[in-house]
């Protein structure tokens, strides 16, 4: 069988960004583990920034609802901020939220970003695990492209240390009856796409939830939930799928 689904799918899918956008509003409060973590990685970028070359500007590319963009704002107010994303229910959201007024959102596409060396610091939270390799390598270059030299890439997907395994799963569930395309993707490929890209510095931040999330029912939506094992890792699961959440960061050469 020949694996049809593209990212564009995911994104054209009103039923289910409707149940979505719904679902990410608890978050709006109260900030998602991972969030914090990419916030702390936005200040070490911040931390680095030349102000003499003028404010630091991000780019939230895939940004749902904003809840990413609101806390930055709340947090680092002095940035500017723009969020880009394909669903234009998701950007309808963030645009009438008066949380969010005076930040840009544009339909932007993360394998064709239309900047030239625009931003200091470009995010894609949990995006581009939808994406085919050649796809994967479209976003890297786009990536590199819209960045200024020494700026900060910083993402979060499943990536996983062993070299020579590369998993791709087609995933049916109740949100996704027809099917979804989600991919694993192994490190060393993955810094070997953005060195070709452009840049340095990749580094590799294993995620591990801090909070045990409940198990849902067997006859319930698959959610994510953790399972701590005798060592004592926190595991975070959806359904029968271990996640190998992972934050990467990496800077522009130049």
């Amino acid at each position: 069988m020949t694996e049809q689904f593209t990212y564009r799918e995911y994104v054209s899918d009103e039923r289910f960004l409707r149940d979505y956008n719904a679902y990410q509003t608890k978050y709006a409060q109260q900030m998602r583990e991972s969030d914090k973590v990419l916030i702390d990685l936005v200040a070490q970028a911040a931390a680095r920034h030349d102000r003499s070359k003028g404010p630091l500007r991000l780019l939230d590319i895939g940004c749902s609802t904003g809840n990413l963009l609101l806390h930055l704002r709340r947090l680092m107010p002095e940035l500017v901020l723009t969020g880009g994303d394909l669903a234009e229910s998701s950007l309808a959201e963030c645009r009438a939220n008066p949380a969010l007024t005076g930040i840009a959102f544009e339909q932007l596409d993360m394998l064709d970003l239309p900047y030239t060396e625009q931003f200091d610091i470009v995010v894609a939270n949990a995006v581009a695990v939808y994406f085919h390799w050649d796809e994967y390598v479209r976003a890297a270059k786009s990536v590199a492209r819209a960045l200024r030299a020494g700026g900060s890439y910083l993402a979060f997907e499943w990536l996983h240390p062993f070299q020579f395994q590369d998993i791709v799963i087609h995933e049916t569930t109740l949100g996704h009856p027809q099917g979804l395309r989600i991919c694993f993707r192994p490190m060393a490929r993955v810094a070997q796409i953005f060195e070709q890209a452009g840049m340095d510095q990749i580094e590799f931040l294993p995620f591990e939830l801090p909070i045990e999330l409940p198990m849902p029912g067997y006859d319930q939506e698959v959610v994510s939930y953790t399972q701590r094992t005798a060592e004592g890792r926190n595991l975070c699961f959806r359904g029968a799928l271990s996640q190998p959440w992972c934050h990467l960061t990496a800077i522009k050469r130049g």
